[in-house]
C-alpha cells in the first residue's frame, strides 16, 4: 500500500470516532501542558534570580577582603592576612587573571552639598581601572587621571542627602512604584552633578579632623546594585584620608601599605571558580556572585527535574488512554483489517497504520498543549509578575513562566514519542490477527 493511503486511513479512522479521539487527546494535552508549565516556570524562577544575582556584580569578578585571624590554620590577629602591594602581585600572577584593581574605602563623618546633608561611603580606585569593572558614567564623566578631588556618584546616593529637619522622601509602594522611586532618587542625584560636597573626615583617636571639597564629575546608571550607594576617587587622595584617620596603635600594626578590598577581573566565567578557591584556600576572604550563581542553578536543575516528572506521570497516564483506544480500535474494526490481509496488506503497512494514529494523536494533543501552555504562561505572567518582581526585589514585573522555543519542540517532539511507544502494542496485536479468524466472529 501506499503511504499516503495509510496516513489517510489512519486519519479517517480517528475522525470517525471524534469523541474518543478527542477525550484521547486530552489526556496528551493535559500530560504536555503540565511538563511544558512546570519546566517553564522553573526556568522563569531561575533566570529571575541569575538577573538578580548579577545586579549585584559582575560574574568576572572576585572580591577579596582580608582576613583577620581566619586563615587555614586559624592563625591568630597576629598573623592575619592583609591586602597590600605583594597580595597584589601574587594574583596577578594567578593563572586567568586579566586584571588587579585594589580599593581603599573610607566612610565620612558628615557630608554636605549646599544645605542638604547626607552621608558618604567613598572608594578610592585607580582612574583607568573603572571601566574594567563595568563602571561608566551615563551622566558627567569617569575619573581621570589628573583629577584629586573629584567624585563619582552612584545613581542612589542622592537618596542619602535631605535638608535638615525634612522628613526624608522614602519609598512608599502606596504612593509610587519602585520604578518612580529610583528615577526619583537618580534625578535627585544627577542633580548634585558639576556641584561641590564637603566632607569631613575625622581620627577617631585625636579627634582631629580634615574636610575636603569633592567636585562631583560624573553620575552612574540608574541600577539597584552595590556601586549605586558608593562615591568613588582617586585611590592617591582616599589613600592619604586613610593615613589621616588611623590611630597610634593601627599605625605601628599597619607599616605597609593595604587596602580594604581588592578586585580581581577574570579573563573567562570559567576561571573563576578555580581563582575562587585557590584564594580561600590561602586564607583570604573572596567572593564571587559566580558562587551564588552556582547553587541557583543546582536548585533550579533538581526543581525542573521535579515538576517536569510530575508532567511526565500525566503523560504516562496518557499513553495508557492511547493504549486502551487502540486496542478498542482493533476489536471494533477485525473485519476491516481482515479485509487488508486478504487484499494484499503487508504486516508492516497495517502496523504504520495503527502507529500514525497513534502517533497523531500525540502529535495533535501535544499541539494543543502547547497552545495552551503558552496561554497559561501569557495569565501567570501578567497576574504574578509584578508580585514576583517585588518579592524578589528587583521592583519589576518579571516573566516568570519563560517557554522558550527548544522546550516547545521538546513537548511536541515528546508527545509523538509517546503517541508511537503506546501505539506499539496495539499495532502488534493487529498485525498477529488472523484473517480467517477475523471474517469468522464477523
Amino acid at each position: 500500500m501506499v503511504k499516503s493511503d495509510i496516513i489517510a486511513m489512519a486519519a479517517k479512522n480517528l475522525l470517525r470516532r471524534k469523541a474518543r479521539t478527542f477525550l484521547t487527546m486530552l489526556g496528551v494535552l493535559i500530560g504536555t501542558t503540565s511538563i511544558v508549565v512546570m519546566v517553564s516556570l522553573g526556568l522563569g524562577m531561575q533566570n529571575a534570580q541569575q538577573e538578580m544575582i548579577q545586579q549585584w556584580g559582575s560574574l568576572n569578578e572576585i572580591t577579596v577582603n582580608p582576613s583577620w585571624g581566619g586563615g587555614p590554620d586559624g592563625e591568630t590577629e597576629e598573623k592575619s592576612i592583609v591586602l597590600d602591594d605583594a597580595a597584589l602581585e601574587s594574583f596577578r600572577a594567578m593563572e586567568g587573571v586579566a586584571a588587579v584593581i585594589p580599593m581603599i574605602q573610607i566612610s565620612a563623618n558628615s557630608a554636605t552639598c549646599g544645605k542638604m546633608q547626607g552621608w558618604l561611603q567613598v572608594y578610592g580606585i585607580e582612574p583607568d581601572a573603572m571601566p574594567t569593572i563595568g563602571l561608566e558614567a551615563p551622566q558627567g564623566r569617569l575619573l581621570q587621571a589628573s583629577d584629586k578631588n573629584a567624585l563619582v556618584l552612584g545613581g542612589m546616593i542622592g537618596d542619602g542627602f535631605a535638608e535638615p529637619n525634612s522628613q526624608g522622601e522614602w519609598y512608599d509602594p502606596e504612593k509610587e512604584s519602585w520604578d518612580e522611586y529610583q528615577a526619583r532618587v537618580y534625578n535627585k542625584t544627577v542633580a548634585l552633578l558639576n556641584k561641590k560636597i564637603n566632607a569631613e573626615f575625622m581620627n577617631p583617636e585625636t579627634q582631629k579632623s580634615k574636610k575636603v571639597g569633592f567636585q562631583v564629575v560624573g553620575v552612574l546608571p540608574q541600577e539597584n546594585n552595590n556601586n549605586s550607594y558608593n562615591a568613588y576617587a582617586p585611590l592617591e587622595t582616599v589613600e592619604k584620608l586613610q593615613k589621616m584617620m588611623l590611630t597610634s596603635e593601627e599605625k605601628k600594626k599597619q607599616k605597609r601599605d593595604v587596602y580594604n578590598q581588592i578586585t580581581i577581573v577574570t579573563a573567562d566565567i570559567n576561571d573563576t571558580k578555580t581563582i575562587l578557591q585557590s584564594l580561600k584556600d590561602l586564607g583570604y576572604n573572596a567572593y564571587s556572585v559566580a558562587d551564588q550563581l552556582e547553587g541557583i542553578e543546582d536548585q533550579a536543575r533538581v526543581t525542573q527535574m521535579v515538576l517536569g516528572g510530575i508532567g511526565g506521570i500525566t503523560l504516562l497516564v496518557a499513553a495508557i488512554g492511547i493504549i486502551n483506544t487502540m486496542v478498542m480500535s482493533i476489536y471494533e474494526r477485525t473485519k476491516e483489517i481482515a479485509i487488508m490481509k486478504v487484499i494484499g496488506a503487508t504486516f508492516n503497512d497495517i502496523r504504520l497504520m495503527f502507529l500514525t494514529e497513534a502517533g497523531m494523536i500525540g502529535f495533535f494533543g501535544g499541539l494543543l498543549g502547547l497552545g495552551l501552555s503558552y496561554a497559561l504562561s501569557f495569565a501567570i505572567n501578567q497576574l504574578s509578575g509584578e508580585f514576583m518582581g517585588n518579592y524578589m526585589g528587583s521592583g519589576e514585573a518579571l516573566s516568570i513562566s519563560q517557554i522558550p522555543w527548544w522546550l516547545a519542540l521538546f513537548a511536541i517532539a515528546f508527545s509523538i514519542l509517546i503517541g508511537l511507544l503506546a501505539g506499539v502494542y496495539p499495532a502488534n496485536r493487529a498485525v498477529k490477527l488472523s484473517p480467517i479468524e477475523a471474517m469468522r466472529n464477523n
